[in-house]
């Protein structure tokens, strides 16, 4: 199994109130990838830090059945999806991809 998680710090542009609902949008495209529609893909989910000290503040957190399948989802429309909304409202993006030992 492959963890691929990726963390992301909010764009200067987005303002605070408009946080919780870009949260909401981002959390139902993170689970629409969900449930087999994405070969490879074990689970994904949006996580929000609660910790204002640390340097990102979103990150996605999915499980794939190997390297190959991470590869293979990145031009996936459902993920495109998820991309269109989040690109726009981030900066600062950072990725590691480890296998389980």
């Amino acid at each position: 199994m492959v963890k691929h998680i990726v963390m992301w710090k909010y764009k200067d542009t987005v303002q605070d109130e408009d946080k919780p609902e870009l949260v909401a949008r981002l959390k139902t495209a993170a689970e629409a990838m969900n449930g087999g529609k994405i070969p490879g893909l074990i689970k994904a989910a949006l996580e929000v830090s609660v910790n204002p000290n640390e340097t990102h503040d979103l990150a996605l957190y999915c499980e794939f059945e190997d390297l190959k399948s991470v590869e293979e989802y990145q031009d996936n429309p459902i993920h495109v999806a998820f991309k269109n909304i989040i690109v726009p409202n981030v900066c600062g993006r950072a990725c590691i991809d480890c296998e389980d030992a």
